[in-house]
């Protein structure tokens, strides 16, 4: 399944394609049987990228329908979301170490101990928000292969992608005037949405949008590590007062402050070069793009069907008489 629009087909039935894909692909992984953290994590991506294309084309939907499926697919998110930020924790940790060595008197054997033990209460109640998910996918499948997506045209797409674009280039902004940890996160979630939508507008041009996704997905990357460390900040300050004595818990955090100022400080000039034009152009050349692409592809000569390789006889075996 990729996750990009087809130059053929109508932008509607592109949506309509990608949105059920994307369901689709969840409701498998959350009907596996091993590996469940992987699968929880791939199906919470697949939930990502359809609500970015429902983002995409929220110009094209009546308001109260886009917040219907929008909180849909958000309250199926939050089902999953525990399991993972207990890995997500454990993960962060074991990087922190990796980076400093071993932390405070065992300090990191004991923070382990305490995610171990909340992973394990928990598995039961991630067990049935698993099924819950499953229902509510169902329900979201039913508004992807419905009709409301049948006057969804290419001037909503750019009007959308224009709109997100918008504001991740304030959120930039503001992300550096008031650092913070929100802030970062904040400005992360519509970098991701960028990255999306440029990916699903990328064959309008492969060379040009795809460089946008990719650069997106760096920043993105940066930010969901800046985001992973304040996470773990969180845990340690308000959850761990119990298993750790407060200097031991200090130079947790301040380790944890020094790789978020490292990880800004390498997104900063990325989101500079991202961001740099203004949203209008942008939208004009993603409209340009795609028509223009849509054109090309019409004119491209059809392909001829590979020629079928001609049968060999096979060697004989024996010596004839």
């Amino acid at each position: 399944m990729t996750y990009r629009f087809k130059l053929t087909g109508s932008i509607a039935h592109n949506v309509r394609r990608v949105g059920l894909e994307q369901i689709e692909l969840a409701e498998t992984k959350l009907g596996a049987k091993d590996d469940i953290a992987a699968a929880v994590h791939d199906a919470r991506r697949s939930l990502k990228r359809t609500r970015a294309l429902l983002r995409l084309i929220r110009t094209g939907l009546d308001e109260a329908v886009y917040r219907r499926e929008a909180d849909q697919l958000s309250g199926i998110g939050r089902l999953l979301s525990t399991a993972r930020d207990l890995d997500v924790l454990r993960q962060t940790l074991g990087k922190l170490e990796a980076h400093a060595g071993s932390l405070p008197r065992d300090a990191g054997e004991r923070l382990r101990k305490v995610l171990a033990d909340g992973r394990v209460s928990g598995r039961r109640a991630d067990a049935e928000n698993r099924r819950q998910a499953l229902q509510r996918l169902r329900r979201a499948k039913s508004f992807f292969a419905g009709q409301a997506l049948s006057d969804i045209g290419l001037a909503h797409v750019v009007e959308g992608a224009g709109l997100t674009y918008r504001k991740a280039r304030k959120f930039f902004r503001a992300a550096y005037d008031e650092p913070g940890d929100e802030a970062f996160h904040t400005w992360r979630k519509h970098v991701q949405l960028h990255w999306r939508h440029m990916l699903l507008l990328s064959r309008g041009w492969p060379e040009a949008l795809g460089a946008r996704a990719d650069e997106a997905r760096e920043i993105s990357r940066l930010l969901g590590e800046d985001h992973d460390y304040a996470i773990l900040l969180d845990f340690v300050s308000e959850r761990c007062a119990s298993v750790l004595q407060p200097k031991e818990i200090a130079p947790v955090l301040a380790l944890c402050r020094t790789h978020q100022t490292n990880l800004r400080a390498e997104a900063r000039p990325r989101g500079e070069r991202l961001f740099a034009e203004p949203a209008d152009n942008l939208e004009h050349r993603i409209r340009h793009y795609w028509s223009s692409a849509q054109t090309l592809a019409a004119l491209a000569p059809p392909k001829e069907p590979a020629a079928a390789k001609p049968r060999t006889r096979k060697a004989a075996t024996g010596r004839r008489r």
